[in-house]
């Protein structure tokens, strides 16, 4: 009986000891598990202002009823593959001529997919009360479309303006090494020379004029003379129209102005001046000249490559002009003067 009195205890004691040992490392990993919990919790569910989010959403709904239609027009237009020879082109052409098409087909379509792009962060921003971030966007959105259509229509300026990315590329290499030599190292010697080469090229093909008072060539870092708002009044007097709410605003909101700084200022009941954190009202005006922008871009897509989408088209700007319709949904105001 002690034998087995004393074994009993034995094994009891083991079950014990092991209950414990479970006991224990359940606790441990529901202590984990909480720790685990409150760190997940005090992470954010989402990125960016609800309130300003619902009230985009309030303001804006008949936009964004919509966006689900320009966002699949956008999709036929950009989610497909160039072919060369492509639409325009004809055995009967030069092989210069040839290229210079083929040229400019590449930079047409991706000036207007990263354009397309454009749009998508413009809304983020807009959605979350950001109005003049929408606008930043805007300009650089603007800038493409304007490019694009230029090109179109002049593509024995597309060699031109591919070829300007050596010239950039070395505008960046010499500024590199200005400030860190030791980057050289980082990259194959023949790889730095054929570089330098395409970049000394590049910048020998820069347009440049003559100075009336001294005679001196006057080179520009731009890869055309042409300005931007002479390039939109070539194309499409739309794209002037909209310079300088396209254009000029965004422009002087992207750079250190006075201008930006008054923007966002303003004065409160108390006569003190306060400093806006959202910008809705900027946020409604940037959707909708985006909006009349994107609707240019895909007449534009459309019209240089034949993709046929003309009705589409003009459904989606019959409903652009219903839901910016003075008399359904109040347009924003005009920008402060």
């Amino acid at each position: 009986m002690n034998w087995i009195s004393q074994h009993v205890e034995w094994l009891f004691g083991g079950v014990g000891v092991l209950i414990g040992f479970i006991g224990g490392f359940l606790s441990w990993r529901a202590a984990i598990r909480r720790v685990r919990q409150k760190t997940v919790s005090e992470l954010p569910t989402a990125i960016g202002n609800f309130q300003a989010q619902q009230q985009f959403i309030r303001n804006n709904a008949a936009f964004l009823r919509e966006h689900p239609n320009l966002h699949a027009l956008l999709e036929k237009i950009f989610l497909r593959t160039l072919s060369f020879p492509g639409h325009g082109i004809s055995d009967a052409q030069s092989d210069i001529e040839r290229e210079n098409i083929e040229l400019t087909q590449l930079s047409v379509f991706y000036l207007g997919r990263i354009a397309a792009d454009d749009f998508g962060e413009l809304l983020i921003l807009a959605g979350n009360g950001k109005g003049i971030g929408a606008y930043k966007i805007l300009r650089g959105m603007y800038e493409r479309i304007v490019t694009a259509a230029f090109l179109a229509k002049n593509p024995s300026e597309a060699r031109i303006f591919l070829e300007h990315s050596a010239y950039q590329r070395g505008q960046l290499w010499n500024r590199l090494i200005e400030i860190m030599p030791e980057i050289a190292k980082r990259y194959p010697p023949e790889k730095i020379q054929q570089m330098l080469r395409e970049y000394e090229d590049a910048r020998a093909k820069l347009k440049a004029t003559t100075c009336s008072k001294c005679g001196q060539p006057i080179t520009q870092d731009a890869w055309t003379r042409c300005a931007l708002d002479t390039m939109a009044e070539k194309t499409d007097m739309n794209l002037k129209a909209a310079y300088p709410y396209c254009y000029l605003i965004p422009t002087f909101h992207l750079h250190a102005t006075a201008f930006a700084i008054d923007a966002r200022l303003y004065e409160t009941e108390s006569g003190a001046m306060s400093f806006k954190e959202t910008t809705a009202s900027d946020a409604r005006q940037a959707v909708l000249y985006a909006h009349g922008m994107i609707l240019r871009l895909v007449d534009l897509e459309d019209r240089f490559f034949g993709l046929g989408l003309g009705d589409e088209i003009a459904r989606r700007t019959e409903a652009f002009q219903r839901i910016w319709d003075t008399s359904a949904d109040p347009q924003p105001a005009p920008p402060k003067l």
